[in-house]
């Protein structure tokens, strides 16, 4: 067999997270993140030199270098429920909400507004506005319109009345009927990050011919992205920053035979 020649070096290849209990527990298995443009490990350490007293010319006499922490930096492409769930601290991205018929649906909405439904509508279904009473129907286009993201916004001429404050709280003065559609509910920043393991399936594109390679780090624990752009010029992104933690369930190894408790690049 011809002696492979390492040179250069650069991935391409899919990214899965696993929910690390459920990892070692075997009750799920990897799900792909999508398309991930970088995948960066970050090591920081405290270092301590020893100057050397016994030379005229000084210098270090001998040095200790310990790993402080090793960091991940992910950038995420793909707007996944999942995804959004990590980037966001959120929970509930795995229950489907099913589509439903929503009737009469209580709204208080005040003239030059809008107001957003409970949930998507579905738009292939008529939206219908009615008096709180329900005994009178509104106009669509006359009374209000429907924005395209399926909220209700009054227009001016409406026949609907601005609603009443008793108590200080403002009385619905609308109910809304219509057919809600298939989604993800993602409730957001509402639980603190979780560990996961990762796994990195994928190539050295910069070999010929192309190698295989396996990354897995044990136990990751990501925070929330620093910053989610909803709205900008360019294609969002999400900026995932994690550390690396170490796997107590991983056996040590001895020194002269050392297991990592951390991860394994296979090349």
């Amino acid at each position: 067999m011809a002696e492979r020649k390492f040179c250069c070096f650069k991935g391409r290849g899919e990214i899965s997270l696993v929910d690390y209990l459920a990892r070692l527990a075997r009750t799920a298995g990897f799900i792909p993140v999508g398309n991930a443009p970088s995948f960066v490990l970050n090591a920081t350490e405290t270092t301590e030199n020893i100057k050397d007293y016994t030379s005229p010319g000084g210098g270090t006499a001998c040095a200790f270098r310990e790993i402080d922490a090793v960091t991940v930096a992910l950038q995420l492409r793909c707007h996944s429920p999942r995804n959004w769930s990590i980037a966001t601290g959120g929970s509930g991205d795995d229950v489907e909400v099913a589509t439903a018929a929503v009737a009469s649906e209580e709204h208080v909405i005040w003239p030059g507004t809008v107001e957003p439904l409970d949930h998507l509508a579905d738009d292939t279904v008529a939206i219908v506005v009615k008096s709180a009473d329900g005994l009178t129907t509104y106009d669509v286009g006359a009374d209000y319109e429907i924005t395209p993201a399926g909220s209700i916004k009054l227009v001016e001429g409406t026949t609907i009345p601005a609603p009443t404050v008793a108590q200080g709280k403002g009385q619905p003065n609308i109910t809304v009927s219509y057919t809600r559609r298939e989604q993800r509910l993602i409730q957001l920043y509402s639980q603190p990050p979780k560990p996961v393991a990762l796994h990195f399936d994928g190539y050295n594109v910069a070999e010929s011919p192309v190698q295989p390679i396996h990354f897995d780090l044990y136990k990751v624990v990501f925070g929330p992205a620093a910053s989610v752009n909803v709205i900008g010029d360019n294609l969002a992104q999400l900026e995932l920053t994690g550390t690396v933690e170490r796997d107590a369930t991983r056996p040590m190894g001895t020194l002269s035979n050392p297991f990592s408790q951390y991860g394994t690049l296979k090349i």
